[in-house]
């Protein structure tokens, strides 16, 4: 292993080790998702919208030790809407932000549920194999979410959610629509 790579490990270790007693913090949650029943809002060529699609996103909130917290989060679903017959490419792309509601730190610091209200956008591609049906929209969207972070180490937990994604508009006949499970490890700063 080159010095690089041994040197990654060693500087997680001491920034996981290194608690602090701050009352507001920076979470950093890289997640995994799936969506599943999904309305697309476009012509489905392959009915694959519907089906489990797995994606990758990142979530960075501002904790405090009360009620109210914010946070950004994005997602990239690649192949969301292909069956891989004749959608030859697609993808889910969301930005947003929201407010959590959180239970206070002070009633249990180990684990704390919450619940999300945000808006955002969202990028939703489709290209199928002859190019007739091509979809290309940004639309906005609203979302809305309930969850729990649950910490085994004051610096690392899990998080684990439940968010629906709706569009504010129309795609192309009909708003996008979906829920995404995700979980993730959390890093505290």
């Amino acid at each position: 292993m080159t010095t690089r790579l041994r040197a990654i490990p060693v500087a997680v270790g001491i920034l996981v080790s290194c608690a602090s007693a701050a009352t507001a913090q920076i979470v950093v949650t890289p997640f995994a998702s799936v969506n599943l029943s999904t309305t697309p809002g476009f012509f489905d060529l392959d009915d694959a919208a519907k089906d489990l699609h797995g994606g990758l996103g990142l979530a960075v909130s501002f904790l405090t030790d009360r009620w109210i917290q914010v946070e950004g989060e994005t997602l990239l679903a690649p192949s969301a809407f292909s069956g891989h017959d004749l959608v030859e490419s697609s993808r889910l792309v969301t930005a947003s932000g929201a407010v959590l509601v959180t239970a206070p730190r002070r009633w249990g610091p180990h684990v704390r549920p919450y619940v999300s209200l945000g808006a955002g956008v969202a990028q939703i591609s489709s290209v199928d194999v002859g190019r007739f049906f091509v979809t290309d929209s940004i639309v906005p969207i609203a979302t809305a979410g309930i969850g729990v972070w649950a910490w085994f180490h004051p610096r690392m937990g899990i998080r684990a959610g439940l968010r629906f994604v709706r569009s504010l508009r129309r795609v192309e006949f009909d708003s996008l629509e979906t829920w995404q499970p995700s979980v993730g490890l959390s890093l505290r700063f």
